[in-house]
């Protein structure tokens, strides 16, 4: 299937809801809505023409004022590849996409626990990197300050 194509079957699911953006490294990707993020998992997976059926990976970038989360998708089938981006507040809810790909389990889990996204009704919240008392925050967000962190100085 063709760029084209791939740009196609998504804006005609969901017209003036799916924008096709510039990205390095795979063949199309769009932003979304963040209420939108389980839908067109579940369109990308479940249409044949397309038929992602890897989460290769998922990804959050904080950008001090915004959270983005970065959905890496990959057809065995098609070999193509793209990338879905939803921008979210930093104290932002999304769906969680684990009900689409189980793979969504532990990126989402250790997004929420290194990053403090909440991802709604997802299978099992429980932490699985840091120490279970940590209490210190979320150690992944620019704005992070540990007790032990000593920050680099500006160049």
């Amino acid at each position: 299937m063709t760029k084209e194509k791939i740009v196609n079957t998504f804006q005609n699911k969901f017209p003036e809801k799916i924008e096709e953006i510039p990205f390095v490294g795979v063949d199309v990707a769009f932003e979304v809505e963040s209420d939108l993020i389980l839908e067109v998992c579940r369109f990308a997976k479940e249409t044949p023409e397309l038929g992602f059926d890897l989460l290769a990976c998922l990804s959050c970038v904080d950008y001090i004022d915004h959270m983005e989360l970065v959905y890496n998708l990959f057809s065995f089938t098609h070999k193509h590849k793209i990338a879905i981006k939803v921008s979210l507040p930093r104290d932002g809810e999304i769906d969680s996409i684990t009900p689409v790909w189980n793979a969504a389990n532990w990126h989402e889990r250790e997004i929420a626990e290194l990053f403090g996204m909440t991802f709604r009704n997802h299978p099992d919240p429980r932490p699985i990197l840091l120490p279970e008392d940590w209490d210190e925050g979320y150690p992944m967000r620019k704005d992070w300050e540990g007790k032990d962190f000593v920050r680099l100085p500006k160049k």
